[in-house]
């Protein structure tokens, strides 16, 4: 008859290791390195698309690729072929809620907030669901949004062409809007 006590050697879990992206408004260099040495797997904006890239494509393939966007550039969340192509990646994003820091704060801050922040990640992968975090200064992080979908607040017809290969990429029609 086996034993019903539970055995002594247990196994440990791995924790999951998530992948970022380091937008280019917040530079190549020194934050990504920060956030590196600190034992985040980063992936620079540089390292996989031109300077004049739009952002929804990349918002897009990043989600795509399981890489969970880092950007200080919050005024996104009110464009809509940038929540589009958030939504139609499933992509998570993470935002500063100050501009108007450096990298050395804003890597301090990232990764004081790194335990909520990949609490959240865990949280929400679980039930194959995606947000819009956001990091304060002094390394608190929130949950904005889960799971957001576009409004029509603002278009800037220079993201609506990114957009547009959001759509050919997913199959779907974009409708233009009147301007």
């Amino acid at each position: 008859m086996p034993s019903k006590k539970r055995s002594s050697t247990s196994r440990k879990r791995k924790l999951p290791k998530f992948r970022y992206f380091v937008d280019r408004n917040l530079g190549s260099v020194y934050l990504p390195e920060q956030l590196r040495q600190a034992g985040l797997e980063i992936t620079v904006h540089d390292d996989l698309y031109k300077q004049c890239e739009r952002d929804p494509l990349i918002f897009y393939e990043c989600g795509k690729k399981n890489l969970v966007v880092i950007t200080s550039d919050a005024a996104f969340r009110k464009s809509f072929p940038h929540m589009a192509a958030v939504a139609l990646g499933k992509t998570t994003v993470i935002a500063f809620t100050q501009n108007n820091y450096k990298g050395e704060v804003r890597g301090r801050a990232f990764i004081k907030a790194k335990p909520l922040i990949e609490n959240a990640l865990r949280k929400h992968r679980k039930r194959k669901r995606y947000f819009i975090g956001m990091v304060g200064m002094n390394g608190t992080f929130r949950v904005c949004d889960e799971s957001p979908l576009p409004t029509r607040k603002t278009c800037d017809i220079k993201d609506w062409d990114s957009y547009e290969q959001v759509c050919r990429n997913e199959g779907v029609l974009p409708l233009r809007p009147k301007l």
